[in-house]
């Protein structure tokens, strides 16, 4: 049972992170680093969190989830300075310190959750697919 549920958070991160991406993503399949700016395809970029230490309670939580280049997600740590001010300034400092506070809340996934935000994921890029067509 805990590899099936591993199996599934791990893809249902791989859909979060490709939608996160594509959906930042112009026509032409390009989008800017969060942090820096720095254009690139989508799929050379990855995805982001605004508040460090991944926990289940946040993983999945869009509005801090952002494309980032690999220079500024890895090499800089996730460029945090930069990142915070800016995610303050799109979601505002009540939300942002409610989804602090969120991560500090253990979060166990049930199968059904994990199925559910599959579903989900799945859905909202074929959405996306569509809508570039």
């Amino acid at each position: 049972m805990k590899s099936e549920l591993k199996k599934l958070k791990d893809n249902c991160w791989k859909l979060c992170s490709l939608y996160i991406r594509q959906s930042a993503a112009d026509q032409n399949g390009y989008a800017k680093c969060y942090t820096c700016g720095t254009v690139k395809l989508w799929k050379e970029l990855q995805a982001g969190h605004g508040i460090g230490g991944r926990t289940n309670a946040i993983l999945f939580e869009s509005k801090i989830i952002k494309p980032q280049c690999q220079s500024c997600n890895i090499g800089r740590g996730g460029n945090y300075e930069v990142f915070v001010m800016k995610l303050i300034k799109e979601i505002g400092l009540e939300e942002y310190e409610r989804i602090l506070q969120l991560k500090r809340q253990p979060k166990k996934f049930t199968l059904d959750e994990l199925e559910n935000l599959q579903d989900y994921f799945t859905t909202e890029l074929e959405l996306l697919d569509r809508a570039m067509k």
